[in-house]
């Protein structure tokens, strides 16, 4: 039987990043692509404005584009960091028990069970990420160590759950 306890703390980057791996799917290629697709017909719109600036509603759509595009570009990482730095600074120690049966979170007694139940293991640089249907927990790659590692991975193969491993590119 694998069992593990983790005790820690998350600083501000971990939850980013953290935060970060739970829409991995709509990061990376996805995000550069719709933002291509958005300048694309930005430029579009723009070129019939300017042969017809008497059309008000191409103005209309050409300012929705370019919102849409600073929104895209600047308002997910800055809202995440936002979010990041609100979690950071009501602190705490986290506590987790992990078997291939259960997770245990903090001092209470209510054990979540992990059969039937959609999982996830999402593995950056500094954080993995357990999803347990809506639950997240979040724990610091800096306190595992190989054999935390390698027996989270057990966990993951005996659940038959994924274990995504996700690359963090800068911003």
């Amino acid at each position: 039987m694998i069992w593990m306890r983790f005790t820690y703390n998350l600083d501000q980057k971990e939850i980013e990043e953290a935060l970060l791996d739970l829409n991995w799917r709509r990061e990376g290629r996805f995000r550069t692509a719709n933002l291509w697709i958005l300048s694309i017909l930005g430029a579009l719109v723009l070129i019939g404005y300017i042969r017809n600036p008497d059309q008000f509603y191409l103005f209309l759509i050409l300012s929705f584009v370019i919102l849409t595009l600073l929104y895209m570009a600047y308002g997910t990482s800055y809202g995440r960091k936002r979010r990041a730095g609100k979690m950071a600074a009501k602190g705490g120690e986290y506590r987790l028990e992990i078997t291939e049966s259960y997770i245990k979170s903090g001092d209470d007694n209510e054990k979540i069970k992990l059969d039937g139940k959609k999982m996830q293991f999402l593995c950056s640089e500094h954080v993995l990420v357990i999803r347990v249907d809506r639950d997240v927990y979040t724990i610091p790659r800096r306190i595992l160590g190989d054999g935390d590692l390698e027996g989270l991975k057990r966990i993951a193969g005996l659940l038959g759950c994924s274990f995504i491993n996700i690359v963090v590119g800068k911003e």
